[in-house]
């Protein structure tokens, strides 16, 4: 039901585009439209009820309302988006305004604006009356009596981790014997300040069955105990009165007691008592700040233990943060094999293949390991039956008491969503399972769709800004799962793509089903061209892979093609073979062809036909359309993968609306540049023609520049055109260089205030560079590279940085040993604490092979991953011993080292590589330790297949 909503509130922003005068409506369009709009404001604050009841408790009448309301709203946008073209606002190219032709032309488009008022007329006064007809519907079927017609409350089917036996903790043992570490001394006695620990995870991980674990373990050590499930919609009230019941079983409870003096009779009975307590499943800071009144602050040792999904909530509780993760593959296979056989002991080597793959989908979620594990147990010990649950594994798995109970504790954090959110993770559901999905790719299709607007409460934010801030809301919930895409040495402390856990994508599947919101359908590996579906009716997101060939969907061939005339994104996900002729297409917004290599110019001949188009992604394409300034909506340009180098067609220079390009290899005819494509913000380009650059100088709108110079005639052209022009660019936030060999960058004198990032591996030759300073106050990302000693002012500096969250310094590659003084051979880099020293900064990279490293107690004190290479020789040297200080990390999580293999001693490195591991098991946190070579890494990375 949130997807009507959206499309009604998308509907409104586009009829008040309409209505203040820019398309010089005709007097009955404009009076039809204001009649439209107004009922369409009564629809959705009807919509708005229904939305807030779970899809399982709606009645079907009013579901078949809700969706014939969607798909009008959806009709009207068409037929607005077709006027908008049509009548030339921001249509076709501009006729010359002194020539013959130019009169031809400005005459047949006048016919056509006046040709397309009478359309959209007729087409709003059918559509008013089919919205007339669905209100009579709502009014005779009592749809407000059955939205409220709600099913009666079920168990709460959470409450099973509660009860669960100790013996079933298999491979959550682990977790909780470090959280244990963290309460308690090494001697066995308890810390004796107040300790406060959040458990946060997806739902599903064991979250409730640790805490509950914990409870019973430590209690004894405890004056007093309590456990409160707080819920997503928590009575307050009962809760409290819960909590003082399990404190005193005796405490007069009487129903005219106020709240306040319920948290007055909390804190009286807890004064003075050491006490141990779960605050379960927390989902709002709000209903922690009213919990937290009746906990009293003290030194007893007592012990305060939360669990919730989202990030924010643990956050807001304070105190230590424990992110519960997915079990290994080795503990799934315990879990699962106990669960159905009751041993350990592993399953019958004909059912080994599938059991891998089963355990695959279920990613490491106890909760579907235990859900399919109830499904298997039922089923005969066949091959071909273990395989049908395989298959059904996020394409719907069925129903029984357990599915239903997974679904239902899933669906908390879908129905926990704004609107808004929903319909943007919905919209994963066109994407097959493990697909690595870029977070660009995903918010500028949310943006063409028009999921984003600016309106409202998030006004002043741009659309990308809102987009990054729902990409991370879904992220903060654990509804999707960060992925990294590059080696260590690559990451600049960025999300930049996700995956989709297959349980939630079942969940999206099923519920998008429900909603007609993506048809999925699979390629045909034998026939050419692809499949058409032949229901739902009408198809508005359409996406199609090979790997959708156990889609449960019903599907005709291409003959069935009527339904795509209503397609706003069309998904290729694998290679394209064919495609129907784009003509279909009247208001397809998205493009996203994942393989362009087998399509022949044929295919793309109508291509400058698609008006509507906002977002284009072409993967392996060889050539652009020379059609493609016909898109004058478009947004986003998307030629990363292309085959090969790129000639754009003069057309290009035509598209502005463009704000985003990103190529690989693209090359600009001589006599054309892109002075004139002005809202041109964001570019990623390798291959610099002259007039290319030159352009690049004259957009001073850009916000984003990646340039990866692949030649030192590149490199000349960018030094020579754009050292003079940096400063011009005051709005230019990100900056990122890739330059080959030893490119030096030292002809950078400053930078733009406004910038926040700036990546290059090209060198600085005559030491730190004096741009990066304080003055640099939004500057959160910054790497580089020097080619001279590290010194101890440098890092004061970097220190000073007031917003700096990721820092990578790679220093004194070039230098030989023999131009170092004797005195400094000896000489370790410190990393000094300072109430503003490195206040931001969550991780850091320092790689340098002939230095030694140490931190300061209570340095960089929000740092969660360090990655080193430094030299074994020195610390020991300068120290004595390998101790650089990681005790001194208090939010430490993940350490990378490198120790040099091949420039020390075996026994060293043995030695070396004992003290850190003891360092990190001591480490309250239990950070994980990777040791590995930072110059492999370099030399070997991978390119991953992502969408």
């Amino acid at each position: 039901m949130e997807i009507v909503t959206g499309a009604i509130n998308t509907l409104l922003l586009k009829f008040a585009k309409l209505l203040v005068g820019e398309y010089k409506l005709q007097k009955g369009v404009k009076k039809e439209i204001e009649s439209l709009q107004k009922e369409l404001i009564s629809l959705g604050a009807a919509l708005r009820k229904v939305s807030e009841v779970p899809v399982d408790q709606i009645d079907e009448q009013v579901k078949i309302w809700a969706r014939d309301v969607r798909e009008l709203s959806y009709d009207i946008e068409d037929s607005i988006d077709t006027f908008m073209v049509s009548a030339g606002k921001d249509g076709h190219p501009v006729a010359k305004l002194f020539s013959f032709k130019g009169m031809i032309d400005r005459t047949n488009n006048l016919f056509k604006k006046v040709v397309a008022h009478h359309q959209l007329a007729r087409e709003i006064k059918d559509i008013k009356k089919l919205l007339e007809d669905a209100s009579k519907r709502h009014e005779r079927y009592k749809i407000d009596d059955a939205v409220i017609a709600r099913r009666s409350e079920s168990i709460d089917p959470r409450l099973g981790a509660m009860y669960r036996k100790e013996t079933e903790l298999v491979g959550l043992d682990g977790p909780k014997n470090v959280l244990v570490k963290t309460l308690m001394k090494d001697d066995g006695k308890l810390r004796q300040h107040q300790d406060i620990i959040s458990i946060v995870g997806f739902g599903g991980l064991g979250k409730t069955t640790i805490a509950n674990a914990l409870l019973h373990e430590l209690k004894v050590k405890f004056d007093c105990h309590f456990f409160a499930l707080v819920s997503n919609k928590p009575d307050i009230r009962n809760i409290l009165k819960s909590i003082l019941h399990q404190l005193d079983n005796k405490a007069d409870i009487f129903e005219g007691l106020a709240d306040f003096q319920l948290i007055n009779k909390i804190r009286e009975f807890l004064q003075n008592k050491r006490f141990l307590c779960v605050i379960d499943d927390i989902w709002e800071e709000s209903a922690w700040d009213v919990i937290k009144l009746a906990l009293p602050d003290g030194d007893h040792g007592s012990k305060i233990i939360t669990t919730t999904r989202k990030m924010a909530v643990a956050k807001c509780v304070g105190g230590a943060i424990f992110e519960l993760k997915p079990l290994s593959y080795d503990d799934s296979y315990k879990l699962l094999s106990k669960r159905v056989f009751d041993t350990e002991d592993g399953f019958p080597l004909e059912l080994s293949e599938v059991t891998r793959s089963i355990l695959k989908k279920c990613g490491g979620l106890p909760l579907a390991i235990i859900t399919i594990a109830s499904l298997l147990a039922s089923k005969p010990m066949q091959i071909q039956e273990w395989e049908k649950v395989n298959n059904s594994i996020g394409l719907g798995l069925g129903n029984n008491l357990d599915v239903d109970n997974m679904r239902k504790i899933l669906s908390l954090s879908y129905y926990d969503l704004p609107p808004h959110l929903k319909t943007c993770l919905l919209y994963l559901s066109k994407y097959p399972e493990d697909t690595i999905i870029r977070k660009d790719i995903l918010i500028w299709s949310w943006i063409a769709e028009g999921f984003i607007t600016n309106e409202g409460e998030q006004h002043g934010k741009s659309l990308q800004e809102i987009g990054e801030a729902y990409f991370n809301e879904l992220l903060n919930k654990s509804l999707i799962q960060a992925v990294d895409i590059g080696s260590i040495c690559d990451r600049d402390g960025q999300v930049h793509a996700c995956q989709v856990h297959d349980m939630v994508l079942e969940l999206t599947n099923m519920l998008s089903a429900e909603e007609g919101f993506v048809t999925l359908m699979p390629s045909d590996d034998k026939e050419e061209g692809i499949l058409v579906p032949a229901v739902p009716k009408k198809v508005r997101r359409l996406s199609y892979s090979y790997r959708f060939r156990n889609s449960t969907n019903v599907y005709a061939t291409a003959h069935a093609r009527g339904s795509l005339s209503q397609v706003r994104s069309f998904t290729a996900i694998d290679d394209v073979r064919s495609l129907p002729p784009l003509t279909i297409f009247r208001v397809l917004r998205v493009l996203i062809l994942g393989n362009c290599l087998r399509l022949e110019d044929k295919h793309l001949k109508d291509f400058g036909k698609l008006y509507n188009l906002r977002f284009l992604r072409l993967g392996n394409i060889r050539k652009l359309p020379k059609c493609i300034g016909n898109l004058q909506f478009l947004q986003t340009l998307d030629i990363r993968d292309a085959s090969s180098v790129i000639q754009l067609p003069p057309s290009f220079v035509r598209l502005r609306q463009l704000v985003r390009m990103i190529a690989h290899r693209v090359r600009l005819p001589y006599d054309l540049t892109l002075e004139n494509m002005k809202s041109l913000q964001e570019l990623q380009c390798v291959g610099l023609t002259e007039n290319l650059m030159q352009g690049l100088c004259d957009l001073t709108g850009l916000r984003i520049l990646n340039l990866l110079l692949s030649s030192d005639d590149d490199c000349d052209i960018f030094r020579e055109a754009f050292i003079n022009s940096l400063q011009k660019h005051n709005g230019l936030q990100q900056l990122t260089l890739k330059t080959p060999g030893r490119f030096s960058l030292d002809f950078m004198q400053g930078a733009p205030c406004c910038l926040q990032r700036f990546v290059s591996n090209g060198l600085f030759y005559r030491g730190f560079p004096q741009w990066v300073n304080s003055s640099l106050s939004c500057l959160t990302i910054l790497s580089i590279k020097l080619d001279n000693y590290m010194k101890q002012e440098y890092l004061v500096t970097l220190a000073e940085l007031p917003s700096l969250r990721f820092l990578r310094i790679n220093a004194f590659d070039a230098v030989e040993m023999k131009d170092v003084k004797v005195e400094d051979k000896k000489r370790r880099l410190i990393i000094y604490s300072g109430a503003c020293a490195f206040r931001c900064l969550q991780e850091f990279h320092f790689y340098c092979k002939r230095m030694g490293l140490s931190f300061e107690p209570r340095a960089m004190q929000e740092l969660r991953r360090l990655c080193l290479q430094f030299s074994v020789q020195r610390t020991i040297d300068a120290l004595g011993e390998i101790d650089i200080g990681l005790e001194n990390l208090p939010s430490l999580q993940h350490v990378f080292v490198d120790l040099g293999r091949s420039e020390t001693p075996g026994e060293e490195i043995q030695e070396a590589e004992a003290a850190i591991r003891k360092a990190t098991n001591d480490h309250h946190n239990n950070p994980s330790l990777d040791f590995g070579s930072v110059d492999a890494m370099l030399s070997s990375r991978m390119r991953l297949r992502i969408h």
